[in-house]
């Protein structure tokens, strides 16, 4: 059986590095794939440039605040495209303003997750994550 596939779209290599330390400590088994920044996320999204062979993510974590397109404008661009539609995007952001909170949500984000401060709370929120978004990879 394949392995589920998550995309995380993240600038901050400690954050990135964070994650998938979380989601080994949760005993999850996905494979991940990073970018780091909104034009990539989107290049790996529509399969072009390097990304070309690139599989379709099943479930997209996505920061919000990154360098040349920002997190709202590939959640929007996701979106409107319909093999993408049905692919589960979970904003992990460490904005608390319930404006973005409530802009990600109505652009189509499943959850909005403020990025917990310490790890066994991140362990946490991968592990709920996985289990609502990727049942199959929570061993």
């Amino acid at each position: 059986m394949e392995r589920c596939s998550l995309l995380h779209v993240e600038d901050e290599d400690a954050s990135a590095y964070l994650l998938r330390a979380a989601l080994d400590a949760a005993g999850i088994g996905v494979s991940v794939y990073r970018v780091s920044d909104g034009e990539q996320a989107l290049a790996f999204l529509n399969k072009s440039g390097v990304y070309q062979k690139a599989r379709q993510p099943d479930l997209v974590v996505l920061d919000l605040n990154m360098p040349r397109v920002d997190g709202w404008t590939v959640l929007a661009k996701i979106r409107r495209r319909e093999e993408l539609r049905d692919v589960p995007i979970v904003v992990l952001s460490t904005s608390r303003q319930r404006e973005d909170r409530e802009r990600s949500l109505a652009l189509g984000a499943r959850r909005y997750i403020i990025k917990p401060h310490d790890f066994e709370s991140l362990v946490e929120a991968a592990a709920s994550i996985c289990a609502e978004f990727l049942p199959q990879a929570v061993t």
